[in-house]
């Protein structure tokens, strides 16, 4: 009798926990393992995606169709190809021009960083290039090479390298003096001692000027697609924005912000990795 009463209240305990799991303490559970940064980005958008489609809706004007017309085009273009033929034009000279922008800025930073002779000839024009408007070099660009694939390269490289070598100067002036003479007290040398010491504690400002440079870099791949050649996805943004289709421009808009935000966090993935450095 007593054991027919253990199985009795084993099987009521063990059915009763798939019912616990789904109940409110084991959603609520489940919320919790997700990264909070996760929980906040969806309110964002979702507040986002809610308030655009109720001005859409409400303003009933022609420059802000509702987000519902914006998706809808979107998929249409998604369907039709238009979009994965423009976005492949658009990436190769992304991922061309951000890779020299990316090599060239970190070495020019390091080396401005180390030396104070490259630091005091090429700071001035570093400084002058950071504040200048970067559209004003397009037409002096297209001179000098046209109105091919070499000038949008060249408008994407100066849109995104300045920030990362002035990023990456400011962190490699910034490492701690007193671990370097320390590594040097040990034997380290001085190139052993850039790759060990300054380079990881120069990360947090790299890695901003990466993030910086790469987002300028979209920018500059975008504003050269529209002012040179009206290829890509910048090419779409002038035909759909000359023709007034805006739910298409808008769609558009969405997949340059999409391809931003990738760019971005693949960046920011890659140098975590190289650098070694978990996501806290």
């Amino acid at each position: 009798m007593a054991s027919i009463e253990q199985a009795t209240v084993g099987a009521t305990s063990l059915g009763s926990e798939p019912v616990r799991a789904l109940g409110p303490g084991g959603f609520a559970a489940v919320v919790r393992r997700i990264p909070r940064y996760w929980l906040w980005q969806v309110i964002a958008l979702l507040s986002i995606a809610i308030v655009w489609q109720i001005a859409g809706l409400a303003a009933n004007f022609i420059y802000l169709p509702p987000l519902s017309d914006v998706l809808v085009a979107l998929w249409e273009l998604i369907v039709d190809g238009t979009i994965w033929n423009q976005l492949g034009v658009s990436l190769s000279m992304l991922a061309a021009g951000l890779s020299i922008s990316i090599v060239g800025g970190v070495l020019i930073g390091v080396l401005m960083g180390l030396f104070r002779p490259v630091r005091y000839a090429l700071d001035v024009y570093v400084d002058a290039m950071m504040a200048a408007p970067m559209v004003a070099f397009v037409p002096l660009f297209i001179m000098l090479f046209g109105l091919g694939a070499e000038t949008r390269l060249a408008v994407v490289i100066l849109f995104a390298l300045f920030p990362i070598i002035v990023n990456t100067q400011v962190g490699v002036e910034a490492a701690d003096r007193r671990l370097i003479e320390m590594g040097k007290s040990f034997g380290v040398s001085r190139l052993r001692a850039v790759f060990a010491l300054r380079l990881p504690m120069a990360y947090p400002q790299i890695r901003a000027g990466l993030r910086l440079g790469v987002s300028r870099g979209v920018d500059g791949l975008i504003t050269g697609e529209v002012l040179i050649s009206v290829v890509g996805l910048g090419g779409l943004v002038s035909k759909y924005g000359n023709g007034f289709t805006m739910d298409r421009l808008f769609a558009v808009a969405i997949v340059i912000v999409v391809l931003a935000l990738v760019a971005v966090q693949l960046t920011d993935f890659v140098t975590r990795i190289v650098f070694g450095v978990r996501r806290r």
